[in-house]
């Protein structure tokens, strides 16, 4: 039985695709959809008496699941919970309704994470994102009205169109709306993605120029990861505070990743590819992910400190300060970690 504490649930499905996006998605009838999540549910079984610190539902768009479909999966979800159990889904605006919200009241979801993107409605339509900032302030309303009120809002900057204007104005969104916890992302032209077979092209002067005037906006917040901001620690987010901290965690779904006893598995059409990570891989990993939190790694904690003495003569533009090992820069991380390999 698996010892971790932690679960992501991968739910593949959107109604449309966006340029941006090469996670594991695809468009699916209704059927297939039914059939995915009682695979789902089969795999939940397994794991019998497990008690989570952290759940998440990602994606794809999970929400845009049927209700019936969407009530069967949290209602076999809620068996793992206990009454200080992170509860997180990802969320759609478009499609976010009362009758829903109640269903992730019911079963636990204490924390929604809203993908909003960008407030310029041009640059979503552009993207082929399936919403408008109207759908984005109801959903928030409908979250706190029924009881859910840990609402992180996730944005990407970079693209082509945006101005600084745009950013200032989800700057003033954020203010308005109270958003507790944010992730702002650079725009990446992904493999998989329709940008990419369009050849969309980043300007990286713009984008640093985006950057700068977020870092200025959100003072107030903690900075505690390299794109994650939190006005307390309370509101941080704890699942992906897991992957930072190289927690085990379990995946479950087509295209989900998981960790256990330093086997770093894949899930791919129903099957399980699994690589066992030597020393090197896995102490990189500890050292990739590690660095990206502002505290850094506790090498207090045995495996951290097995990393730190395994590459500590290759490490540069770091620092130890008070038993954790601390970037210099975070945003100058790839230039770290290309001298460990």
């Amino acid at each position: 039985m698996s010892k971790a504490k932690h679960l992501y649930i991968h739910i593949p499905f959107c109604n449309r695709i966006c340029n941006y996006c090469d996670f594991v998605r695809s468009v699916a009838c209704k059927k297939t959809k039914v059939e995915y999540v009682a695979n789902i549910i089969n795999q939940l079984n397994d794991l019998k008496n497990l008690k989570l610190k952290t759940l998440y539902i990602g994606g794809g768009t999970p929400n845009s699941l049927d209700y019936n479909t969407l009530k069967k999966l949290l209602k076999n979800c809620s068996l793992f919970l206990t009454k200080n159990t992170e509860f997180s889904i990802e969320c759609n605006p478009k499609f976010v309704n009362k009758k829903q919200v109640a269903l992730f009241k019911k079963y636990g979801i204490n924390r929604i994470s809203l993908g909003v993107q960008t407030l310029n409605e041009n640059i979503l339509r552009e993207m082929n994102r399936e919403q408008n900032n109207n759908d984005v302030i109801k959903a928030i309303k409908i979250f706190r009205k029924i009881g859910i009120n840990n609402i992180s809002c996730d944005f990407i900057y970079g693209f082509n169109n945006t101005t600084l204007n745009d950013i200032k104005n989800i700057l003033i969104f954020i203010n308005k709306y109270k958003i507790k916890h944010l992730s702002f992302y650079a725009l990446e032209v992904k493999e998989n993605s329709i940008l990419a077979k369009n050849n969309y092209q980043l300007d990286n002067d713009k984008m640093d120029g985006e950057l700068r005037l977020i870092l200025k906006g959100l003072e107030k917040y903690q900075h505690y990861e390299i794109s994650s901001w939190s006005i307390d620690n309370k509101h941080q987010s704890k699942h992906n505070l897991c992957y930072w901290k190289m927690h085990d965690w379990i995946g479950i779904g087509n295209g989900a990743y998981g960790l256990e006893n330093r086997n770093y598995y894949y899930w791919e059409n129903n099957n399980k590819i699994n690589k066992i990570l030597d020393d090197k891989e896995y102490y990189f990993q500890i050292i990739s992910m590690g660095l990206r939190l502002k505290k850094g790694i506790n090498l207090k904690k045995k495996n951290n400190l097995l990393a730190y003495e395994y590459f500590k003569n290759k490490l540069k533009y770091v620092h130890v300060k008070n038993n954790h090992l601390i970037a210099n820069n975070r945003n100058k991380l790839n230039d770290i970690l290309i001298e460990l390999l």
